[in-house]
């Protein structure tokens, strides 16, 4: 049953007086609850961690005697070797005091360096004691914690956010048939997949509207710049200081590159969200570099220019563009999209509370992402990008929450999950600053909820393929990045096949001959190396299922594979 609760406006200072605190405390409340439910001896472990901390102190005290003894072997063989090597000179001291006194130091510098020879070695075996212990109390320390290990869950974080903030809710997987709700209702296009690879995704819904995070591995071109050299050498006349005329050779290495395409990957993250709101407007903003709160001379200046062009652009009649600037300069100024194609929608969907909101999320320089978001509107689609959102983590993996220590590991999931919460309430914000997006919501009950049989869409069937790892897959010859795509093959019993196939490059050697002048006065070919990349795929079975509890007959094959996986709600094994 949907929830009774309000829509989320002002959502910076919801975040600051609200949100922010209510998530930290039901973090916190979570953790307790889980290690109660656990069991687990805390005391213990946080003896054992104590025990751990002596250790590597202990460990790091030696670790400095053997820097000092290794200086001292060092000092006093090279002092005994001084002395040998003068007494060993042909004239050595004539003065018999001295030829002792030689004869003393290589002496004691002989036995001082041995004396220091057993000490780093006793030294360097109660390290190596000190680390076995130091080892092994930590796996005994972190074997305490086992139970509670097993308690996180994937979906973990995103519950803690739904339950700090209305309106927002997760679903346990991207499906099939939300995918093809975004198609036919958003007119979302999977051409934005070509030359992509889903390393993750979450999706959810804002009041019955959907949205996705995307985290993708792109596949691009770019070019590699290969250099090349040539040794030649040539015969000249000189004429000497007396007048006579001699051949000499000079000798010049001439140097020639060639630039050559060459494959180059990046990651994408990005949040799309669909809305029925202004269903015919488009348009794009991107970081102004004029927002913030403090606003000197430069910056002042800065913005009465930007301002003055837009308000001339409002006023040019002579270009395609229905531009009209509104009252409110300085959104338009921090806000600018003046390729929006629809002004009557525009100033439906951002209104003046709208603009008041938005203008405190690009003004703020100490929670949200600023000024610095890009915001596009294609008809029903938004897609929100962020350098902030680049550098977000996004991947609820509890792996990532493994300690040995009881209190350690608290504060990782305490600090995880607040910077989670904070990326992507942030990424949502420009969105949840729309009253309207909120007030609008689908005329067809599709987003109510996910049921738990419903197949994954194939975007997790690419997060799947990636979290088995890309090695898995990869052509034998690939030298590059494998981009994994899918395909469904089959579906039976809940288990679905899917073929995972791995796209890269190999390397062939190539020569280009590049024409160089010489000091010879003739022209060269000067070879230049290159690597030209070739296309190569592999294709390899992957059978997933999205059941709480699978059946029979997958467990039986689940346990017999080569690898398998679990991420989110979906369980997936290779052949």
């Amino acid at each position: 049953m949907e929830r009774n609760v309000e829509d989320v406006y002002e959502p910076l200072s919801r975040y600051r007086d609200e949100f922010r605190a209510r998530h930290a405390a039901l973090t916190r409340a979570k953790f307790e609850e889980l290690s109660r439910q656990s069991q687990v001896d805390i005391r213990l472990n946080r003896r054992l961690s104590a025990e751990v901390g002596r250790l590597e102190a202990q460990a790091g005290s030696a670790r400095g005697w053997l820097w000092l003894l290794g200086f001292l072997i060092l000092l006093f063989f090279g002092a005994a070797g001084v002395c040998g090597l003068v007494l060993n000179r042909d004239a050595g001291p004539a003065d018999n005091g001295v030829r002792a006194g030689l004869v003393a130091g290589l002496v004691a510098g002989v036995f001082a360096g041995i004396a220091a020879v057993v000490a780093f070695s006793r030294q360097f075996g109660r390290l190596n004691e000190l680390k076995k212990r130091r080892i092994e109390t930590q796996r005994r320390a972190g074997k305490l914690l086992e139970p509670l290990f097993r308690l996180f869950r994937w979906e973990l974080p995103v519950k803690l956010i739904e339950a700090s903030v209305p309106r927002l809710a997760f679903d346990p997987y991207f499906t099939a048939k939300r995918l093809q709700d975004l198609h036919e209702l958003c007119g979302w296009s999977d051409a934005f997949n070509d030359g992509k690879s889903v390393l993750g995704s979450l999706s959810g819904v804002i009041n019955g509207n959907p949205f996705v995070f995307a985290d993708c591995l792109v596949a691009g071109w770019g070019t590699q710049t290969y250099r090349g050299s040539l040794e030649i050498s040539w015969l000249e006349e000189e004429e000497d200081d007396e007048g006579h005329t001699h051949l000499v050779r000079r000798y010049e290495t001439l140097h020639a590159s060639v630039e050559k395409p060459c494959p180059v990957y990046t990651r994408d993250k990005l949040l799309v969200y669909g809305n029925d709101a202004a269903p015919n407007l488009s348009f794009t903003r991107r970081p102004s570099g004029l927002a913030g709160k403090k606003s000197g001379f430069w910056k002042s200046w800065q913005k009465r220019r930007a301002r003055k062009r837009l308000e001339a652009f409002s006023r040019n009649l002579d270009d395609d563009s229905d531009y009209t600037i509104m009252a409110n300069r300085e959104f338009e100024t921090l806000f600018e999209t003046t390729d929006r194609d629809n002004e009557v929608e525009y100033r439906l969907l951002f209104s003046a509370l709208a603009q008041l909101q938005m203008l405190e999320l690009v003004n703020d320089e100490t929670d949200s992402f600023g000024d610095d978001f890009t915001f596009l509107k294609r008809r029903k689609i938004n897609v929100i990008r962020s350098p902030r959102l680049d550098e977000a983590d996004i991947d609820t993996d509890p792996a990532q929450f493994r300690h040995w220590s009881y209190d350690r590991l608290r504060e990782k999931f305490q600090k995880f999950n607040e910077a989670f919460f904070h990326d992507v309430y942030f990424s949502l914000a420009p969105l949840l600053a729309i009253p309207l997006y909120q007030q609008t919501r689908p005329h067809a009950e599709i987003w109510k909820g996910v049921a738990p049989e419903s197949p994954s869409s194939f975007w997790e069937h690419e997060a799947l393929a990636n979290y088995h790892g890309e090695a898995r897959f990869r052509h034998p010859d690939c030298v590059t990045h494998s981009l994994l795509k899918t395909k469904v093959v089959s579906r039976d019993e809940g288990a679905t096949r899917v073929a995972v196939t791995a796209h890269g490059y190999r390397t062939e050697d190539r020569v280009d001959y590049v024409k160089v002048w010489g000091g010879d006065g003739n022209c060269h070919d000067v070879p230049v190396h290159w690597d030209e990349y070739l296309p190569v795929s592999r294709t390899r079975e992957m059978t997933i299922t999205e059941r709480a509890t699978p059946a029979e007959t997958f467990q039986s094959a689940f346990r017999k594979a080569s690898a398998t996986a679990f991420r989110r709600s979906i369980s997936s094994y290779l052949r």
